[in-house]
C-alpha cells in the first residue's frame, strides 16, 4: 500500500455511548499545512488541473435534498477547477439510469467546494448508481471509469457487501468480492493512466442496521448498550475491510476514513450516535426524516447521511486527498453556510476530519479473520 509511512495505534476506551475522547499515539509523514482560516482568498490558484471521479452509490451521491443536488451542473470538458460536477450519469437509461431526481453533486459536490475555496483547480465528477455495488458501477460504465484522463478515482461499495453475512444477514454482504473489485477497478484505472490515484471512501456505520441488529425495538430493555456495541461492531467491520482491500490490492493510494471520523464525532459528543434516544440536544449524522423529504419517505432513515454527515464526509475525503489541513477551511465556509451548518459545528468537524486522517491507522480492530477472504453467507 502506498500510504505507509504510519504508525499509528488508536487506543478506543468504553462503550460508544459513553466515550469522551480517543486517545492517539501516531506519526505520520506530514504535508504542507496552512493555519488554521486561511483559505479562500489567502493562497494562489494552483494551474494544474486534477481531474478526479467518484464512482459509488447513494453514500456518494447522498440520496436526499439538499445534499444530493449540491453543486450538480458542472461540464463534461471543464478546463478549469470549478465548485461543479459533472454527473455522468444524468440522463442515462438501463443500468446508469438515476433512481433520485440529478444531475447529481452530492458529497463530491461539497469535495469540490472545499477545493475551489482552498485554491485548487479540480474538475470533479461522479458516478453513481443507487443500491449497486462497484462491480456492477463498474460493468455499467467501464467508458466512464477507465479513462486516461482521470488524476484520481475514488471507489465506495455498496454499504453491506464489505461486512460479513453474519453481521447483516443480507446476501449482498460479500468482503471478498468487495475486495476483488477493487481490485479490478483499479487494475483498470492503472492500464489507462499509471500515474492516476486510486483511493477507497470508507463509509459510517448504519443505524439502521444495528437497531436490527440489537433486537428492533428502542424501548427493549438493554436496547441502548447493545445497539452501542453493534454501531461500533459494523464500523470496525467497515474499518478492517476498506484496509484489508487497500492492503491486499497494494496499488490504493489512500483510504479516506469517513466511519472512524463520525465515531470520532460522536466520542467528542459533537453529534449524537444513538438517533432513537429522545434526550439529546446534539444533532444525528443520518438523515432521519423531515416535514419535507426529497425523495418522499416513510419513516426515519438513519442509513444515509444528513447535512452534518455529508459534510463531515467530504472534509475526510478533502483531507485524505489534497493533503490539505481542513482546518484551513475556517468558519466562513461556503459548503457548512449553503447546508445551513452553523460555523461553530463546522469548524469542530473541520478538526474531526482532520485528526482522523492524521492520525489514521490501517491496522485491524478486534479483528479474527481477515475480510478479503470472507465470502457471502459467512
Amino acid at each position: 500500500m502506498k500510504t505507509q509511512n504510519k504508525k499509528c495505534h488508536i487506543l478506543m476506551t468504553g462503550m460508544l455511548v459513553s466515550i469522551s475522547a480517543l486517545t492517539y499515539s501516531c506519526t505520520k509523514d506530514s504535508n504542507t499545512v496552512m493555519q488554521p482560516g486561511t483559505a479562500s482568498g489567502s493562497i494562489s490558484r494552483n494551474t494544474n488541473l486534477q481531474r478526479i471521479l467518484f464512482v459509488g452509490d447513494s453514500f456518494t451521491h447522498g440520496r436526499y435534498a439538499p445534499v444530493r443536488q449540491y453543486n450538480s451542473g458542472g461540464l463534461a470538458n471543464q478546463t478549469s477547477g470549478s465548485t461543479l460536477v459533472f454527473d455522468e450519469n444524468f440522463g442515462q437509461t438501463g443500468a446508469r439510469q438515476e433512481l433520485e431526481a440529478g444531475p447529481w453533486g452530492g458529497i463530491p459536490g461539497i469535495f469540490a467546494e472545499f477545493a475551489y475555496e482552498s485554491g485548487l483547480n479540480y474538475d470533479v465528477h461522479i458516478e453513481a448508481i443507487s443500491a449497486t455495488s462497484l462491480a456492477k458501477n463498474y460493468a455499467a460504465a467501464p467508458e466512464v471509469i477507465a479513462q486516461a484522463k482521470w488524476n484520481a478515482v475514488v471507489l465506495q461499495e455498496i454499504s453491506v457487501k464489505p461486512i460479513p453475512y453474519a453481521l447483516t444477514n443480507s446476501n449482498i454482504s460479500n468482503p471478498a468480492n468487495f475486495c476483488s473489485s477493487v481490485q479490478t477497478i483499479e487494475k483498470a484505472v492503472h492500464t489507462a493512466s499509471s500515474a492516476a490515484k486510486v483511493y477507497l471512501y470508507e463509509p459510517w456505520p448504519s443505524a439502521d442496521l444495528a437497531e436490527t441488529m440489537s433486537g428492533g425495538n428502542p424501548d427493549a430493555s438493554g436496547f441502548s448498550a447493545n445497539y452501542a456495541a453493534n454501531l461500533m461492531t459494523l464500523a470496525n467491520a467497515n474499518h478492517n475491510a476498506y484496509y484489508s482491500a487497500a492492503s491486499h490490492d497494494g496499488n490504493i493510494a489512500g483510504v479516506a476514513p469517513v466511519g472512524e471520523a463520525w465515531v470520532n464525532a460522536w466520542a467528542a459528543k459533537i453529534a449524537n450516535a444513538d438517533p432513537y434516544l429522545a434526550n439529546s440536544n446534539l444533532p444525528i449524522l443520518w438523515y432521519g426524516m423531515n416535514k419535507v423529504n426529497d425523495p418522499q419517505i416513510s419513516k426515519p432513515d438513519y442509513h444515509h447521511p444528513n447535512t452534518y454527515g455529508a459534510y463531515l464526509s467530504g472534509l475526510v475525503l478533502f483531507q485524505q486527498i489534497t493533503g490539505i489541513d481542513a482546518r484551513t477551511l475556517g468558519a466562513q465556509e461556503k459548503a457548512a453556510s449553503s447546508l445551513g451548518i452553523p460555523s461553530s459545528v463546522a469548524t469542530q468537524l473541520q478538526l474531526i476530519a482532520w485528526q482522523t486522517v492524521t492520525k489514521e491507522s490501517s491496522q485491524p480492530i478486534n479483528q479474527t479473520v481477515d475480510p478479503c477472504t470472507i465470502g457471502s453467507g459467512i
